[in-house]
């Protein structure tokens, strides 16, 4: 099995084939589903590499495609598909535009596929701090949501909001964190790791995705603040080429057993 630097290998190929897939779930702590999830059951032959964390030297969105890319096209391997989930979808698109340049285009399926936006910023925000409330001090979690609360009233610019918010966090979960004994290392790679997250975010709104996702196949959760369903139904007509609505929460989008065989079955189509 190949090792390339800017991805993880969820899975390796008995065809010489590869889907790409892109998100940043698996190292940011949350419960959500990930693709670590769903692509042991999925029926293909193709390797699977989903994309490893940016790298904190790179700080734009080409940063981030040109090093994912450079290991797909040293590879030689045909990119059959593209998997994005949430704003993963974003850079799924670029991807796939890529590698489109030097093959014919892959397939591209997202999953809740999502622009950033400030609300976003500060969604993510609210979970870090439900998250950190068990370890607080009493009227603390109120008082950090308030001053959130603040910043995204405050703040237009997104990557001002991102650095306020996630000094917010270190201010209110280093206290926390280390007051229930955790080491110091731990407690910056945690703290850490939610403001990574968020430089993920921000650089995302640098790509524009229309384009692709419009040729793209949309798996929709019945969450209503994610994915497709945050557009007024004027925008989010045409927005994919076709979407397949799943009543499940976005957080089990990627667990569950139904959305396996649709994915299974879509990958099979592009070998048919």
């Amino acid at each position: 099995m190949e090792h390339p630097a800017a991805y993880n290998v969820l899975r390796g190929s008995t065809t010489g084939d590869l889907i790409l897939a892109s998100d940043f779930s698996a190292t940011t702590g949350r419960t959500v589903g990930s693709f670590s999830d769903l692509i042991p059951k999925v029926e293909t032959g193709c390797a699977v590499w989903e994309t490893a964390p940016p790298d904190p030297a790179d700080k734009t969105a080409r940063d981030h495609l040109d090093r994912w890319t450079a290991d797909v096209r040293a590879s030689g391997h045909r990119v059959t598909a593209v998997l994005g989930y949430c704003v993963g979808s974003v850079f799924a698109a670029g991807l796939a535009a890529r590698v489109a340049t030097w093959q014919d285009a892959p397939r591209l399926i997202v999953f809740d596929p999502e622009r950033p936006h400030p609300e976003l910023l500060h969604r993510h925000y609210y979970d870090a701090i439900g998250a950190l409330a068990g370890f607080m001090g009493p009227g603390r979690p109120a008082t950090a949501r308030a001053d959130g609360d603040r910043a995204l009233r405050d703040i237009s610019n997104m990557p001002d909001l991102a650095v306020t918010l996630s000094d917010l966090v270190v201010a209110y979960g280093e206290p926390a964190l280390t007051g229930v004994g955790l080491a110091a290392d731990r407690t910056a790679e945690l703290l850490g790791g939610f403001r990574a997250f968020l430089s993920y975010l921000v650089s995302a709104a640098e790509l524009d995705p229309r384009e692709g996702w419009a040729t793209a196949t949309a798996i929709t959760s019945a969450t209503p603040n994610n994915g497709l369903n945050t557009l007024p139904p004027g925008e989010r007509d045409g927005t994919v080429a076709r979407e397949v609505v799943f009543d499940l929460p976005h957080a089990e989008l990627l667990r569950d057993a139904n959305v396996v065989a649709t994915v299974s079955d879509l990958l099979g189509e592009v070998d048919r």
